[in-house]
Formats: C-alpha cells, sequence, structure tokens
C-alpha cells in the first residue's frame, strides 16, 4: 500500500496546498473510493489547521479526541467522503463533508444537532430472506432492514452510530436535491418530473431551475416532512 502520493497528481476533488510540499498522504482502503475521498491528516491540518506538522495531527488522533460518524478513528489515513461527519469531542464541534461548485471535497462546520445524523443514499437493494433486504449506503455501509419502503436513489437519514431510521427522502416532484456530479456539481434543485428510460442509459431528472441531469447525480436531502440544510463550506486559507 503506498502511503503517499505526489500532490500534484491528487485527485482535483481534494482541495489541497500542492506546492507546499511534495507529497501528500493517500487514503487507505475504507468505505470511499480514493478519488473520493480524503484523508483525515489532510481535512485536520489541510483544511481546519488543527496543527502544522503531521506528527501533531497524530498526536491528537491518537487521543481518541476525533470521531467519524460517532465512532472514535485514530489512522490519520482513514478516507473521509460525502456526508462523513467529522466530531471533535472535547471542542463540541462537528464538521460535514460536502461538495463545492467545483466538485472539490470540502468541509462546513455543522450545528451541533444535526452532528449526530447521516444522510444515506441507497444504491443498492438486495433481498436476504423474505421480508429482510440490505441496503447497500453510497458510503459503502450496510444495513439488514425489513426496507419496504427504501429504493435505490432514496436517502436514508440516520442516527448514528446506531444507524437508526429517521426519515426516507426520495427523489420525486416537489423536493430538493443536492447534485454531486456534473456540470451543476454542489447546487441545490428542485425536482420538476423524473424521467425513467426503459433502456440501459441513465434516468433523468428535470428540475424546477431549468436543467436537467441524470439522476446518479441527485441526492435528496427533502420531504414534506423533512428537510436538510446543506451547511456553508469553509473557506480555507491556501
Amino acid at each position: 500500500m503506498i502511503n503517499k502520493t505526489k500532490r500534484l497528481v491528487v485527485p482535483r476533488s481534494v482541495d489541497i496546498p500542492r506546492k507546499t510540499h511534495f507529497w501528500g498522504p493517500t487514503p487507505s482502503p475504507g468505505p470511499h473510493s480514493k478519488e473520493r475521498s480524503v484523508t483525515l491528516l489532510s481535512v485536520l491540518r489541510d483544511y481546519l489547521h488543527y496543527g502544522d506538522k503531521e506528527r501533531e495531527i497524530t498526536r491528537m488522533l491518537n487521543s481518541g479526541f476525533v470521531k467519524v460518524d460517532g465512532k472514535v478513528v485514530k489512522e490519520r489515513r482513514r478516507g473521509v467522503g460525502f456526508m462523513d461527519v467529522i466530531e471533535l469531542a472535547p471542542l463540541k464541534k462537528f464538521y460535514r463533508v460536502v461538495y463545492d461548485r467545483k466538485g472539490r471535497l470540502k468541509v462546513a462546520q455543522e450545528k451541533e444537532e444535526l452532528g449526530k445524523i447521516k444522510l444515506l443514499k441507497v444504491t443498492d437493494k438486495i433481498t436476504v430472506e423474505p421480508g429482510k433486504f440490505r441496503l447497500v449506503f453510497h458510503d459503502g455501509q450496510n444495513v439488514v432492514s425489513d426496507g419496504s419502503e427504501v429504493s435505490p436513489g432514496d436517502v436514508v437519514v440516520v442516527q448514528m452510530p446506531e444507524k437508526k431510521f429517521l426519515n426516507v427522502l426520495k427523489l420525486q416532484q416537489g423536493n430538493k436535491v443536492f447534485l454531486t456530479g456534473g456540470t451543476h456539481v454542489g447546487s441545490i434543485a428542485t425536482v420538476q418530473k423524473v424521467e425513467v428510460k426503459e433502456s440501459s442509459g441513465s434516468n433523468l431528472i428535470h428540475l424546477q431551475e431549468g436543467f436537467s441531469t441524470i439522476a446518479e447525480y441527485a441526492f435528496p436531502i427533502s420531504s414534506a416532512k423533512f428537510q436538510y440544510e446543506i451547511p456553508e463550506v469553509i473557506q480555507d486559507a491556501q
């Protein structure tokens, strides 16, 4: 396993300074792909500036102060990705990983009351036994549930770390979505119509804002009973 990558060839979705050092950390194998994740070391040092040196961040992690999705993480190369929540327990601060308008992974300070919930997009639904389904989520996690009302493309709002279901957000007319890819990445829009393709092509969503995109990029964030507001990203000093 390569522990470091030349900073100049780090994926463009990872927004770290590229000329201050030759090497940048490589995410260890985990729930998110290398292209869609950034290491905790980079988040704490390069994004949030909780230390200037790798050893300072390593000491911070070894102290057990840092949690990801409600669980203590000490591995500095642990990759975090879209919708992950990073908690700094002693400071009572929460940060959520989101995309900006350029498709780069950024961190945004989250409200304390929302720091224990996570939005998970269902990417697959597998029948385990009659009435039981394995739901696979965008971050690699999975859970066995009765899940009868949940379909691929839906977003499940869960309480972390116990993964208690709180709400299900559908990709349907009137609901708001956050776009995770395409020309309008990082934008929030309202669904006007979902166009289901009978061929192998991607389904399309038409949005009230006057443009369309593929359904794969749409991450529902609201329903009639629930609305999540994407927090504003922190503009780190480069």
